[in-house]
Formats: structure tokens, sequence, C-alpha cells
């Protein structure tokens, strides 16, 4: 009551636009007539009188153009689904091509790794050799000596890193009840003596800790890694920090610098196996271990910028069950 058809026919098609309208008027409005179609409230206008045959086929016509927007509309869904789903396809299919060529590196690692450690090992044994003998030569020829050692250790660490990397599965796995705090203050010890951090200074900051389930020697692999990629950020010296916390059931360990940070366009890439930014001279493998260690232990690691700059690495490692 108080609506005109037309104003009917309007919030009919508000209800269901499928619905077709048509109006039968005796009434020869055109201006009427013309925004009702326009407007595409109604499919046709008709003007009495109307015959019954004309009718029918008015109808007919009506119902034709009614399944012919039914069918378009479930086309057009369909091919929004199978767009959307071709999108998701081209994009599995994209990180499956990136795992492919990674896993065909790791297999390449695996081939060569043993036999070229074991004569890196046999070179190795030489160097130390002749290091361990440096107090009964000349001073002059000391020096030299040292730096014969500098390099044996630092390809000591190349190896190992390979090593450690194309085990890859095969890396045993042994998490016993430790203290948190023991493996920082080992490497604390370790740095001391290690060239590479002659003119760092290494600090530990300790929070809350409890016995935690660990495998102590991957935990030292892996904070020793974080640990060198720190002193190379700081060539000239300068101070690091490990922090070890428990927090919210997780253990927390992060190692923290006041270097140049990791720039924005390498810090997806820097967990990738072998990725280095060119200034870099190590082995590249050492975040990707850093990350399978992390994985053994069903934990997560992270970059984060240090506030005032630096580079700070966050490890969380739940709590597990043995």
């Amino acid at each position: 009551p108080g609506m005109t058809g037309v104003e009917l026919l309007t919030r009919v098609k508000e209800m269901d636009p499928t619905i077709v309208r048509l109006i039968l008027t005796a009434y020869a409005d055109f201006d009427a007539m013309l925004n009702a179609i326009n407007e595409g409230r109604v499919y046709r206008y008709i003007i009495k009188p109307w015959g019954v045959d004309d009718m029918r086929l008015t109808i007919q016509q009506a119902l034709e153009w009614r399944e012919l927007r039914i069918t378009k509309g479930r086309l057009s869904a369909d091919l929004a689904d199978a767009h959307e789903a071709l999108k998701l396809r081209t994009r599995e299919l994209r990180e499956a091509q990136q795992e492919l060529v990674k896993r065909e590196k790791l297999a390449a690692v695996g081939r060569f790794a043993a036999e070229m450690v074991h004569e890196m090992n046999n070179y190795l044994q030489v160097i130390l050799g002749l290091s361990a003998n440096v107090n009964d030569l000349k001073r002059k020829e000391s020096d030299s000596l040292e730096q014969i050692g500098i390099q044996a250790r630092t390809l000591s660490e190349l190896a190992a890193d390979i090593r450690d990397f194309a085990l890859g599965a095969a890396m045993p796995f042994s998490p016993r009840l430790s203290d948190p705090l023991s493996v920082p203050r080992e490497l604390l010890r370790i740095c001391s003596h290690h060239p590479g951090f002659r003119d760092h200074e290494i600090e530990i900051q300790e929070g809350d800790v409890t016995p935690w389930n660990l495998d102590g020697r991957q935990i030292k692999h892996l904070l020793l890694n974080l640990l060198k990629n720190s002193a190379k950020a700081l060539p000239g010296g300068g101070k690091i920090v490990i922090y070890v916390g428990c927090e919210e059931n997780e253990l927390v360990y992060k190692v923290i610098d006041h270097g140049p940070g990791v720039p924005d366009k390498y810090r997806k890439q820097i967990w990738d196996p072998f990725f280095t930014t060119g200034k870099d001279t190590g082995s590249g493998l050492g975040l990707s271990i850093c990350r399978r260690v992390v994985k053994m232990h069903g934990g997560s690691i992270m970059y984060e910028d240090t506030p005032g700059g630096g580079a700070t690495f966050v490890v969380r490692i739940p709590a597990l069950e043995i």
C-alpha cells in the first residue's frame, strides 16, 4: 500500500535480482517507462491492451533472458574460482621449484663434502703439527707460524660447517636436561682464545633461567655461528651480548651487536644455504645451520634490528618432552 508499481519492483530487485520483472499498465507514461527500463527495474514495460499470444512470447523470452543471466553469473563465479586456483597452483609450483633447487644444492654438497673434508683434514694435521712447535723456533719465525695457526683454525671451522651441513638429518640429536647458561659460559672461554674475537668484548646477560631439555653440542654450534656473524659485523672490535632467559614457557637466547645490521634486501635471503653478501668470506652456511638446529628443538629463530642500530638474532625453544 502506498507504493507505485515501479517502487514495488525496485524492492523486489533488491531482494532477488534474478526475478524477472514486467509492468503491465494502461498509462503510457513515456518518461516513467524509460526510467524503469534504463535503471534495470523491469525487463519490459507492456501497455494495455495486450494479446495472450504476445504475452506468452514475452514471458518465454523473459525466462530465457533470466536463464542466460544466471548461467553467466555461474560462469563468472566459476571463472573467478578457477583464476584463484590457478594463482594458488602457480605459487605452489614456484615454491616447489625453489625448494627443488635448494635440494639439488644440498645433494651436491652431500656427494663431495665427505671427500673434501677428509682432504682438508689431512692438510690441517700438517699445519697444526707445525704450529705446535712454535716455541722451539726463533722469534722471527713465530709470527709466521701464528698466522698458520690462525688459518688452520679458520679452515677447521669451515670444514666443520661443511661437514655438519652435509650430514643434514643424519646429525645426532640428543637433548637432555641442562643448564641453559652452561653453553654461553663455555663459549665465553672458547672465544677468549679465538683470534676472531681478539678485539671483542662478549657479555652474558642472565634473565630468569631454569633447567631445559637441550642438545648442548647443537646449541653451542648455533650460538658460536651467531657470535661469529656479530664479530664479522664489527671488524674493528666491539661489544657482543648473549642474553639467556625463560619467557612464557620458552627458552630464549639472543645474540646482540651494534654493527651495521642486515639490509632490508637481504633479510629473507640470509637463511638460504650458501648465501653471502659478497663481502663475507665465510661458507654461507652459518645461519642455515642455525635454523636447522632450532628446528630440531621445535623452536624458531628470527632477526630483529637492535635499538640504536645493529643486529639481534632471537632464538626461542619450547619445552621438550623427553
